[in-house]
């Protein structure tokens, strides 16, 4: 037995298609304008492996570099990472990270958390998304989120989008 589609029916159908097309079609932070973009060196890192030279949870790596307003500008300040593998052994010899983001630049320090997949010894080369956890002087109390291309050799590019739109930070 077929259900027939009453008036009533057919206007909840073409609301959760026009709502579902919105959602499909909605600019996010990828196609905003970032507030602010940055460029970070390529990183000295650091690992502290807990047992055995493959990878393993519980080791921790530390990444530091420098911070430009353009790919291989002068440095207007510097970044450190810290990252610890939670799980390892996945895929392709990959492993997930969690890693704290500290962005210290003009002005403040950033803070930024994510959990990312990524290659034991190498830097993650795809973008990977944090959600900004705070910060100091000019950005106390920011939130949003910080999206990093992903690293090359000549480093990578972070594009942030803080929640409060009203607010620049040049």
């Amino acid at each position: 037995m077929r259900n027939k589609l009453t008036p009533a029916r057919r206007a909840a159908t073409f609301i959760a298609a026009i709502a579902g097309l919105f959602l499909v079609y909605a600019p996010g932070a990828g196609a905003a304008k970032a507030d602010l973009v940055w460029y970070l060196g390529s990183p000295t890192r650091t690992v502290v492996d807990l047992s055995t030279p493959e990878s393993n949870v519980g080791d921790i790596s530390i990444s530091t570099g420098t911070l430009a307003r353009k790919p291989a500008g002068t440095e207007i300040g510097f970044y450190t990472t810290s990252q610890i593998t939670v799980r390892s052994g996945l895929p392709g010899g990959q492993e997930n990270r969690d890693v704290n983001l500290t962005i210290s630049a003009p002005g403040g320090v950033i803070y930024a958390k994510s959990l990312i997949t990524a290659t034991p010894n190498v830097a993650p080369n795809k973008a990977q998304f944090f959600a900004i956890t705070g910060g100091t002087g000019k950005y106390a109390g920011v939130a949003g989120e910080l999206i990093n291309s992903g690293f090359t050799s000549t480093g990578s590019k972070v594009s942030i989008y803080f929640s409060d739109y009203g607010t620049t930070f040049n």
